[in-house]
């Protein structure tokens, strides 16, 4: 049986290289990033099946990447963090973690957490019959229906400067847009105290979405932009 693809995030370089060596050494498929960016990055190619999260890196909160995967399709979460509380421990499990370890963690308990969260995924993967991969299906803007298609078929009904909003997201990939480019390129000019049209188009496509049941995977980073953070095609 193939070993769990794995992406370990964590900014700290010897803890991460040290956690990831052992994992190796036991025949896991490992990827080691320090950054959210990062993680961004990696997770453009492929996809993993288990994603151990560090919540204080430099850049974008654990939690929040806690949420994408949550809200995009069925990949394992274990949060790994000094952060001990029990409300952080209730976030973490609230952003959608399968797991909640606190930092130091051992290497080898980490390896029998991540054993046994792969054989609950793979027990999942037998009952639904379908590879986990196949969860990752695209949104879908339908342009001639006017609707937004989330990955498990659910529809909402989209405005024109929603579709072109959306649109403008299928373009951009990855890459996270400045609020003043994407204001820019919507056609409201720039954003400021006297030019919120922005703001409200993203707050009505958001709260829609919420109406609908969807879990929309837009994220706004400060000082960096906004970014939808799963595969977006148009049809």
């Amino acid at each position: 049986m193939p070993s769990p693809s794995i992406i370990l995030v964590e900014d700290d370089q010897h803890l991460r290289e040290g956690l990831a060596e052992t994992l190796r050494l036991h025949g896991m498929d490992v990827t080691d990033v320090p950054s959210g960016i990062a993680f961004y990055r990696a997770s453009r190619t492929r996809h993993f099946d288990i994603a151990i999260l560090d919540v204080n890196l430099p850049d974008v909160s654990g939690f929040e990447l806690a949420r994408e995967l949550a809200g995009n399709g069925r990949t394992g979460i274990v949060m790994l963090t000094a952060r001990a509380g029990i409300q952080d421990r209730k976030q973490g499990y609230y952003e959608g973690a399968d797991l909640y370890l606190t930092k130091p963690v051992d290497g080898e308990e980490l390896l029998l957490a991540v054993r046994n969260l792969a054989r609950r995924l793979r027990e999942e993967q037998a009952i639904s019959g379908q590879p986990l991969a196949a969860t990752h299906r695209p949104w879908q803007v339908d342009r001639p229906n006017s609707r937004l298609i989330s990955p498990d078929g659910r529809q909402t009904a989209l405005t024109g400067r929603e579709v072109m909003l959306l649109e403008v997201f299928a373009k951009a990939g990855d890459a996270r847009i400045s609020r003043s480019d994407l204001s820019v390129l919507m056609g409201y000019g720039p954003p400021g105290p006297d030019n919120r049209s922005l703001d409200v188009v993203l707050h009505r496509l958001q709260s829609k979405a919420t109406k609908a049941g969807i879990a929309l995977p837009l994220h706004n980073v400060q000082s960096v932009g906004i970014r939808f953070s799963a595969p977006l095609e148009i049809i």
